[in-house]
């Protein structure tokens, strides 16, 4: 008998990795992306600011959260998770989500916005070799920190993150001590339900779908520091989770201030002019390198995180390439379509990202249901709500194709926030609970194996300094 130890032989701290995992799943979820939203969020919204960053913060940090926690309870991945709809359902889906996020869409587009804002505006570099170049140099930062995956923890959470967290409260206190013009009235979205559209916002981040990318990294960051045991595996997947977003909350929080304090803020368009601009009437040319270096290193960290879990799941998928061949494969590709143009890769890549959100949101929802009744197999649960949100997000995904579905659209028009974007929710739900109820009446026995029960989704019961729990040698 022995407690688990970590790979150089010695008990890690616990609180440290925690901590450390923590601060690598905040730096992970803020790309630059999340820097833009904030600010505008606090300018449209106006007066009526607090229900709406309340909105933003339910779907941009609560279900990012619960959504690590999720794969951390099922104990496998995304792969496993999506095959409760099906097994061939299962594989597409976690091909198309690995590669959506990772080297088809999101690292571009990460390489991207930290070249365009955080070089080429500062430096005035402009011109299709200084877009290679800048974009080569990003990519070969981000390639070197990805090799070896065992110190993605360590070079993200106690490295790199910490400077981005210091960078982005200077600008935030700068900017709330120097900034303090009146808010605006709230526009015309803003105005009528102010918590409704900022969920709607709060769920466009889409950071639920990289969500389900860093869980397989922070479990495997507990399990190389010598944790063996699922259920406090959970425990403390929760509980790094809950600090990642607590600092999202802190950090969503100030950005959304500067925003709503900012002269003449109704002149903005998008809130990395107005951050920008922010920071250099705060700071000066000072601020606008403080400005520069954030938006680099939540793009690097995004693409760290990023590229190491894409590698690490087509490398399970497909072992007889190694992780590394994986990471060198996914950074060129990345390279080659970054260098495209931020808006030729929202344009083609974006739409699969909405095909897939839908379903990956049911996924994640009946993850948790399932503990409820984990003695029985919720087989039509599964099916049918995927089945009915994927043929929503398959008509938009259509549409955003100027796939002519016009009438289709206009026959659904009269369902619950299609508007928003999001009217796949509540008929989603009513199946969901239709093929919930079949389930129950069926009594199908689960034989898989469950070892979590309801008190891992609770972190707040672990203590995480204590013995871990022994296992045979």
């Amino acid at each position: 008998m022995s407690t688990p130890t970590s790979s150089t032989g010695k008990r890690p701290n616990t609180t440290t990795t925690v901590a450390a995992v923590g601060l690598m799943l905040f730096s992970m979820f803020f790309g630059a992306g999340n820097l833009i939203f904030p600010p505008m969020l606090g300018v449209e919204s106006g007066d009526n600011f607090s229900p709406a960053m309340i909105g933003f913060l339910l779907t941009g940090v609560l279900m990012p959260v619960l959504t690590v926690i999720a794969i951390a309870i099922s104990g496998t991945g995304v792969r496993d998770l999506a095959s409760r709809a099906g097994a061939l359902f299962g594989i597409i889906f976690a091909i198309v989500a690995y590669l959506s996020i990772g080297a088809l869409y999101a690292v571009p587009r990460a390489a991207a916005i930290g070249y365009e804002l955080g070089i080429e505006s500062t430096f005035n570099l402009t011109g299709g070799w200084w877009r290679l170049a800048g974009t080569f140099a990003f990519f070969l930062v981000c390639y070197l920190l990805t090799l070896w995956p065992g110190k993605v923890v360590d070079t993200l959470g106690k490295a790199l993150t910490p400077v981005l967290l210091i960078l982005l409260a200077v600008l935030a206190i700068v900017g709330l001590q120097k900034l303090n013009d009146p808010s605006i009235p709230a526009t015309e979205e803003y105005s009528s339900n102010p918590l409704v559209s900022g969920i709607s916002q709060g769920y466009f981040t889409m950071d639920s779908i990289g969500a389900l990318a860093f869980a397989l990294i922070v479990v495997s960051a507990f399990s190389q520091k010598g944790e063996t045991d699922h259920k406090r595996i959970v425990k403390l997947s929760g509980i790094a989770a809950f600090t990642a977003g607590f600092f999202l909350m802190l950090v969503y929080l100030g950005l959304g201030l500067v925003g709503a304090r900012m002269p003449d803020k109704e002149s903005y368009s998008d809130g990395a002019a107005l951050l920008s601009s922010a920071a250099h009437l705060t700071m000066g040319n000072t601020g606008e390198i403080v400005f520069s270096l954030i938006v680099l290193l939540a793009c690097i960290t995004t693409v760290v995180g990023l590229t190491a879990a894409t590698s690490t799941f087509f490398h399970e998928l497909v072992p007889q390439i190694s992780y590394r061949w994986w990471a060198t494969i996914l950074t060129l590709v990345g390279l080659a379509i970054a260098n495209l143009g931020l808006e030729k890769i929202l344009s083609v890549s974006g739409p699969v990202i909405g095909l897939i959100y839908p379903p990956a949101i049911i996924l994640i929802t009946l993850s948790y249901v399932h503990l409820l009744f984990r003695q029985y197999k919720l087989v039509f649960s599964y099916r049918i709500g995927v089945a009915v949100a994927f043929v929503f997000s398959f008509v938009d995904f259509l549409a955003s194709l100027n796939v002519p579905v016009e009438s289709v659209q206009n026959a659904l028009s009269w369902i619950p926030l299609m508007d928003a974007g999001m009217g796949w929710l509540l008929p989603t739900a009513v199946f969901t609970i239709i093929g919930l109820a079949i389930d129950l009446s069926r009594k199908v026995p689960n034989d898989e194996d469950e070892e979590v029960d309801l008190e891992a989704l609770d972190p707040f019961t672990a203590n995480v300094d204590e013995e871990a729990p022994v296992s045979q040698s």
